[in-house]
């Protein structure tokens, strides 16, 4: 896939996020932020075998590269990504390809930066940002009873 052809790709699919494995489509979803991943991730089970998956996603910030990683996704296309995530991708040796590159993925009011972006910042392992992002998710939701 072209990097020109991201956004037009995700309007053609009417979707914020995809996974594909090589050039088949497994998974679609309309939800924003790292939602979609923790979903697949659940579910990652019956979309077995997991091998050559690219991700096609709006955003991505350095918690949903690290998810990825998680999920074994090597391959990722997004207008948007972060300097943090970029930087990450190189660590774990995933292919990102960005459009554009932003200090930090910002929150939903736009004033500052995301609190699940912020959850990882310190964060390499995945298995640790899970948790931490997890954790996040749940304060966050706490606060909105």
């Amino acid at each position: 896939m072209h990097i020109t052809q991201i956004e037009e790709h995700l309007k053609i699919k009417d979707a914020a996020c995809l996974i594909y494995r090589k050039e088949e489509l497994i998974y679609k979803s309309n939800h924003i932020g790292v939602k979609p991943l923790l979903d697949f991730l659940d579910r990652m089970e019956q979309y077995e075998p997991l091998e050559e998956l690219i991700l096609v996603d709006k955003v991505i910030g350095k918690a949903a590269l690290l998810l990825s990683a998680l999920i074994g996704i090597r391959i990722i296309y997004t207008p948007v990504a972060s300097k943090a995530a970029h930087e990450s991708a190189k660590e774990l040796n995933i292919a990102l390809t960005s459009q554009r590159t932003v200090a930090y993925i910002m929150n939903r009011e736009k004033n500052g930066i995301c609190p699940i972006e912020k959850s990882v910042m310190d964060v390499q392992d995945p298995k640790t940002a899970l948790i931490n992002i997890r954790q996040t998710i749940q304060e966050l939701m706490a606060k909105k009873k």
